[in-house]
């Protein structure tokens, strides 16, 4: 299963220091020469430098490049990536590009679900209190997203 990454949803798994997780899950992912650029340009991430050098193999270049409306040029990277190596997932939380790329017929998922998966696989064993170190990181999103998945995993609503 072939997963392409945005750039958000990397920051927040290395701020979380779950990144490990992505490998684990999705042994096969590969990120955009854009969202590569943007990885490396991002402060609060610079202590994850030995972590983030690993995923210089797994950067791709994309062959055409076109712009796509109201999103940046990391997210449009990786909708192009997903749709020339016609890959299985694409791994974005921006709602704008999000709603993009599922108009395009672009399976998503969002950090959230990785962190759901990883409680389903018991490679992390509660979500709640991972959630509530995204506000901390001000790292946000909906409260509503947060509840889906702490019910789903049978955990404490925030």
């Amino acid at each position: 299963m072939l997963l392409v990454a945005d750039t958000s949803p990397l920051i927040t798994l290395f701020l979380l220091d779950k990144f490990d997780l992505l490998a684990v899950l999705f042994p096969n992912f590969v990120l955009p020469q854009a969202v590569w650029a943007e990885l490396n340009k991002h402060n609060e991430i610079r202590s994850h430098k030995e972590e983030l050098l690993k995923c210089s193999e797994r950067v791709r270049q994309i062959k055409n490049f076109y712009s796509l409306s109201g999103i940046d040029k990391g997210e449009t990277e990786a909708i192009i990536l997903y749709k020339e190596l016609n890959a299985d997932i694409l791994l974005i939380d921006d709602k704008r590009a999000r709603q993009t790329a599922e108009s395009m017929d672009i399976q998503c998922v969002g950090t959230l679900a990785v962190l759901y998966k990883a409680k389903q696989r018991k490679l992390i064993e509660e979500l709640r209190p991972i959630f509530l170190q995204l506000n901390k990181m001000k790292r946000y999103y909906a409260v509503n997203y947060l509840n889906y998945f702490l019910s789903m995993a049978n955990e404490l609503e925030i």
